[in-house]
């Protein structure tokens, strides 16, 4: 009985750990495409568009925190193909977070680009508003 107990509460507790995981991710996803997403690439394609580098590093910053999140969600799934594409994309950011230089800016912003597509494909179910993780 003891051991049954003691499985569920671990099931219990394992699914509670992955609620929250889960809706640290979803909310790092949003603020990312909050400030570099859309059709207009958000605060961050404003500004590399602007040449405003300095625009460009304070949004790049926020950028890549929520790509820390989303990388840490990935590597705690092991999941090698996200876990790479997550992990050019904080870089990237982080390259233009730290470029004072707009040419390398728009560089980094392309790179980082390039991994949305792949990973949401493979990854993002269902449909806006409501994306599942696959």
């Amino acid at each position: 009985m003891k051991l049954i107990l003691s499985v569920l509460a671990i099931s219990v507790f394992a699914a509670l750990c992955s609620a929250q995981d889960d809706a640290a991710y979803k909310d790092a996803m949003k603020a990312v495409n909050a400030s570099a997403g859309g059709r207009g690439g958000g605060a961050l394609g404003a500004a590399i568009t602007a040449k405003d580098t300095a625009a460009a590093a304070a949004a790049a910053k926020k950028v890549e925190a929520g790509f820390d999140t989303i990388l840490a969600y990935w590597q705690a799934k092991k999941v090698d193909d996200a876990i790479a594409l997550s992990t050019t994309a904080r870089d990237a950011a982080k390259s233009i977070a730290d470029s004072t230089d707009a040419d390398a800016q728009a560089a980094a912003r392309m790179k980082l680009q390039q991994t949305c597509n792949p990973c949401h494909q493979a990854h993002r179910g269902g449909m806006p508003p409501n994306f599942e993780i696959k």
